[in-house]
């Protein structure tokens, strides 16, 4: 049975307070940094990192900027092109070239035009016409002459009421002769450039006329009739219509 006042303790402790290795009793370090604490520093840390890089950016395209100047990436005016104005100005054609034809055939016929021109000869068409083809009783026709240059090269004419012709037949009789009644007659020299035409009109009264322009016997009646054409030597086709 143990004594009273003996040196042990319940706990195995010695009574002056240290294990029983003797080494003192294990307590929290306060100065010992929890993990969330650490966590929360490194990310503080990071934040302030990209700050300073973002400024240290910043301040070097500011001195690009600044050595490059504000107005250089444009280029300058070249002053050359102000001395310059004042003689396009005053001689807007001084350099001008013209650049030569291109076309052998619009020079051909410039040239053609410049010269003599020639008569048209057998390059002349001559052609008959009326308005209507039918003539209702009472109406009067008209009668068109119309020349055509068939040619390559213009060409010469006399187109005056002296050279032209109109006759109206019916079968073998001729019922209208424009040069019967003619009061008077004209010279009309005319140019002609190729493919051109001209016609000449006349409207018939529809009176039967006769050499001298005696009175031929009235008015022409109903029936079939051809109207042909002359301009000086050259006759043209008969072209055919009706008066009812």
């Amino acid at each position: 049975m143990a004594q009273k006042g003996s040196g042990s303790t319940p706990h195995g402790r010695s009574g002056n307070g240290h294990d029983d290795d003797g080494r003192a009793p294990r307590t929290s370090d306060p100065r010992r940094v929890s993990p969330a604490v650490y966590r929360r520093r490194r990310i503080v840390a990071a934040v302030a990192a990209g700050v300073l890089l973002l400024l240290v950016a910043v301040g070097m395209g500011s001195a690009v900027v600044a050595m490059l100047g504000p107005g250089e990436p444009e280029a300058a005016p070249a002053p050359a092109a102000t001395t310059a104005a004042p003689t396009v100005s005053q001689e807007p054609f001084a350099d001008f070239t013209p650049r030569p034809d291109e076309s052998p055939s619009a020079s051909a016929s410039a040239s053609a035009t410049e010269g003599p021109v020639e008569e048209c000869g057998a390059d002349l068409a001559v052609r008959a016409s009326t308005d209507r083809e039918s003539y209702p009783e009472g109406e009067e026709p008209v009668l068109v002459l119309t020349l055509e240059n068939t040619g390559d090269d213009p060409c010469t004419v006399n187109a005056g009421t002296s050279q032209m012709v109109y006759e109206v037949s019916s079968g073998a009789d001729t019922v209208f002769d424009s040069r019967h009644c003619q009061a008077g007659s004209e010279d009309a020299e005319r140019t002609l450039e190729p493919g051109q035409e001209e016609s000449a009109r006349l409207t018939w009264n529809l009176q039967r006329t006769a050499e001298g322009c005696a009175e031929a016997g009235g008015e022409a009646q109903p029936g079939y009739y051809r109207l042909a054409v002359s301009l000086g030597e050259r006759r043209s086709e008969p072209a055919a219509f009706v008066l009812e």
